[in-house]
């Protein structure tokens, strides 16, 4: 099967247990052996809030189709750490 560049970018990113991961923005090709090296995908919903760009090496890939790629799970076993409370700022008096 091919998938057009136009058809990967955008295409949304899982994880084998289904968690959706982002969307891929771009990759990166490598000319000498004619494959896939890398690809980027931004994580978010709204572009500059809570947005990441995660890089995805091919041999995490699982499956890839015109619906979704699909990566392997990669949970740490690591707790979770504790989130801290930061207060907002109060806008300036006039």
């Amino acid at each position: 099967m091919r998938i057009s560049s136009s058809d990967l970018i955008n295409l949304p990113v899982e994880t084998q247990s289904s968690a959706h991961l982002g969307r891929v923005s771009s990759f990166d090709l490598d000319l000498d052996g004619h494959k896939v090296v890398r690809y980027y995908v931004k994580t978010g919903l709204i572009k500059g809030l809570w947005h990441q760009q995660l890089l995805i090496d091919p041999i995490q890939v699982i499956s890839i189709s015109k619906e979704k790629m699909v990566v392997e799970d990669n949970l740490a076993a690591e707790p979770a750490t504790q989130v801290k409370e930061v207060p907002f700022a109060a806008p300036a008096a006039k």
